[in-house]
């Protein structure tokens, strides 16, 4: 519920901030202003500009935020004129698909110390913020079922990312529920060792709208952090160097981990306590 009125919000940890769709400003009542920030996503920058506002409240369950500030763009590339039964041969199963009137990103996530669950699509909320406490019981409880422990960093962009390797080549990747797939940057891919196929389709990499041609690969092993896939079938394409952080050693990162992998592999994602969990499909 945004303001009273019924509504739907995309959980996208790839995303640091809370993002309203410019088509849904007067469903909400919202007032705009307009910044000279310019709109962008994995593969650039397009020309649209953010907008500013503030939500008078959010309720989420039983759970209530009020007077949230909130960045309005364009968001209609989310909602594609199609359902939702061909998403890949990656993910079993999926929910027919909401009109999404925005996104919920990472920092009101953490801020709320929220837990999703990615397999079982579940978001838990602690209305008193994150704790220490909770975090660790969690971990504990994943553990004794097998349950692998990756650490999450947060960047100089705002993103929660983990350190991973592609075919023993270490690098890292921002942890994105907003992403169907795990994308990797396509000249990231060749320095690995990838191979990459000829041209399997176009992609939209997040606000803005920005369209790019992407490739398929198989990476012989993909680790995110002690957890490893072997031939794990990717995305590749030009990532923004935006995103890639790519002109500092210490802060660049490959591209994308997600849902194809996270949902498969039963993550659940900590983001008070900034942890990714993951287990193999055939563990007990």
């Amino acid at each position: 519920s945004i303001n009273n009125r019924r509504g739907a919000l995309m959980i996208d940890t790839g995303s640091p901030y809370k993002l309203i769709d410019r088509n849904s400003v007067n469903t909400f009542g919202l007032t705009v202003e307009k910044t000279d920030s310019s709109v962008g996503g994995l593969f650039g920058r397009a020309w649209e500009r953010y907008g500013t506002s503030k939500v008078k409240s959010i309720a989420m369950g039983n759970c209530m935020v009020t007077n949230v500030p909130v960045s309005i763009a364009d968001l209609s590339n989310m909602n594609p004129e199609r359902d939702a039964t061909a998403t890949g041969s990656h993910i079993s199963d999926s929910k027919p698909m909401a009109h999404f009137n925005g996104v919920l990103g990472s920092r009101e996530m953490g801020k709320f110390g929220m837990i999703i669950d990615c397999t079982r699509q579940m978001l838990y909320i602690n209305p008193n913020g994150a704790g220490s406490a909770v975090s660790q019981s969690l971990g504990s409880f994943l553990a004794a079922r097998g349950f692998t422990r990756v650490p999450m960093r947060l960047n100089a962009n705002g993103h929660f990312d983990v350190e991973g390797a592609l075919n023993g080549h270490a690098t890292r990747f921002i942890v994105d529920t907003g992403s169907t797939t795990t994308l990797i940057d396509k000249q990231v891919a060749v320095k690995s060792g990838t191979g990459v196929t000829a041209l399997a389709g176009y992609g939209v990499g997040g606000d803005g709208g920005v369209v790019e041609g992407v490739n398929r690969a198989a990476v012989k092993e993909l680790a995110i952090g002690n957890f490893k896939l072997t031939n794990a079938e990717v995305v590749v394409a030009h990532v923004s160097g935006d995103i890639l952080l790519s002109k500092s050693a210490p802060e660049s990162n490959a591209g994308v981990l997600g849902q194809d992998y996270l949902a498969t592999n039963f993550a659940v994602i900590d983001m008070g306590g900034k942890a990714l969990y993951l287990r193999r499909p055939d563990s007990r």
